[in-house]
């Protein structure tokens, strides 16, 4: 029995406090998307693609405000599959968790491109390595994973720690420089040619929406941290306002010291660091951007996993995909990620692994926001730590502009969501529909 209360006791001391799931959330958004795609937000609309950054901001606000909520009736793993699963019920629960188990696979595959390319940006002697870097460190970080997530947690915070310093000493300098580059941003608005205007707001938004994704890792991982119900809504909130302001003074610093020279160089920010401080600042961001793409990754072993392993503890998936070691660490669910995850790096690009996961991860934060009115209608006494304000505004206006988003980018993107559908509706069907006839009988 003392060794039990000793091992219980262990485990919940190796949890996330407030303040580590703080830097956890921080760590899962800050990743490759502000480093490696500030070409690709600046492209159709030049300076005014800045507004747009603030714009998604909001949004991501919006979506955040509203995972906040719902998180507050959880203390276990899961978010958006276990929010739309207590909200709509098994059917719905299965496919939102089935198909976000999936888009995290794309995003974790995306992140580790990333890492490669960053690499060989830094090390440009290893040009052509991109997939056995990538592969590489799948395997690295999964083997670290199946060691425990007292090792992982390390990591990650020493990690979001390392790679904040150079993140926060360029937006710094950004408040000092960007008056010197004011004329950078006139004209404001720079149409590419051949754009509509909501076009190239769409496509801009899309990319740097990917910069901010990751902030719903917070809620999946809820029983990996003390006190979930109250610290995972603190958390989200706490991390995304950080990461919004950091964002906006580094696209604004990099816009301010480039202007247009941001199409001719692979290394925007560091580019506009040199132009600040000198030659120190192209390996300062370098080096915090390897670290950044790193421990995102590091984040991503741990959240990737547990989102299959939570359906499975539902009864949803077969028992086998949630079996965990002696290290608490879901080996079955690990494995599986990781291959996914490897093959979806043989077959697409960073930059294509990057939309993918944006539009797709749109498909878990839609039955989130409208699960924040069914849960409030449904559980009207419960006493949640956060509550969305102005009633059903904020929860509606997210999905109603997320559907926009994806139809803006493209779309088919809806024809390529009602497929997966349907693909995820089928195996459920498959696999609890005689249990679910069966039921239906005995009543």
């Amino acid at each position: 029995m003392d060794t039990q209360k000793i091992s219980a006791q262990e485990r919940e001391e190796a949890k996330f406090s407030l303040t580590g799931a703080t830097l956890y959330g921080i760590n899962a958004v800050i990743g490759s998307g502000i480093f490696l795609l500030p070409q690709n937000i600046y492209r159709d609309l030049g300076p005014a693609s800045i507004a747009v950054m603030f714009g998604t901001a909001i949004l991501t606000i919006m979506l955040a405000v509203c995972f906040a909520e719902v998180s507050g009736y959880f203390g276990k793993n899961g978010g958006a599959f276990q929010y739309s699963k207590r909200a709509f019920g098994d059917f719905v629960g299965f496919n939102v968790g089935v198909l976000g188990w999936m888009v995290t696979m794309f995003a974790w595959a995306a992140m580790a491109a990333g890492f490669a390319r960053m690499f060989i940006i830094t090390f440009p002697a290893l040009e052509g390595m991109n997939v056995p870097i990538s592969i590489g460190l799948i395997i690295l970080l999964s083997l670290m994973n199946v060691a425990g997530l007292k090792t992982s947690k390390v990591f990650t915070i020493t990690a979001t720690v390392a790679k904040l310093i150079p993140i926060i000493l360029f937006s710094v300098c950004a408040v000092f420089f960007i008056h010197q580059g004011l004329p950078n941003f006139t004209p404001f608005v720079q149409l590419s040619e051949g754009q509509t205007l909501l076009s190239a707001v769409s496509g801009t938004a899309i990319y740097i929406f990917y910069g901010f994704i990751g902030f719903e890792t917070l809620p999946i991982v809820a029983g990996e941290m003390r006190n979930a119900e109250k610290n995972v809504p603190r958390a989200i909130l706490g991390s995304i306002t950080t990461v919004s302001l950091l964002y906006m003074l580094i696209i604004g610093g990099t816009i301010a010291m480039l202007g247009s020279g941001i199409m001719e160089t692979n290394a925007p920010v560091q580019d506009a660091f040199v132009r600040m401080i000198g030659p120190a600042g192209y390996w300062l961001v370098s080096i915090g951007a390897l670290i950044s793409i790193t421990g995102l990754n590091m984040g991503e072993s741990i959240m990737v996993p547990r989102f299959g392993a939570a359906i499975a503890e539902e009864g949803l998936l077969p028992a086998v995909i949630a079996k965990k070691n002696a290290n608490d660490a879901p080996v079955v669910a690990i494995a599986i990620s990781a291959i996914v995850a490897i093959i979806l790096l043989l077959t697409g690009s960073f930059e294509t692994l990057a939309t993918l996961s944006v539009i797709f991860r749109f498909f878990q934060y839609i039955p989130t926001a409208l699960a924040v009115m069914k849960l409030r209608k449904d559980q009207p006494n419960t006493n949640v730590v956060f509550r969305v304000p102005f009633g059903p505004v904020i929860p509606i206006l997210a999905v109603m502009i997320s559907l926009v988003m994806i139809w803006g980018d493209n779309p088919k993107n809806f024809i390529y969501g009602a497929v997966g559908l349907a693909i995820s509706s089928s195996i459920y069907l498959l696999m609890h529909g005689n249990r679910k006839n069966a039921q239906s009988s005995i009543r």
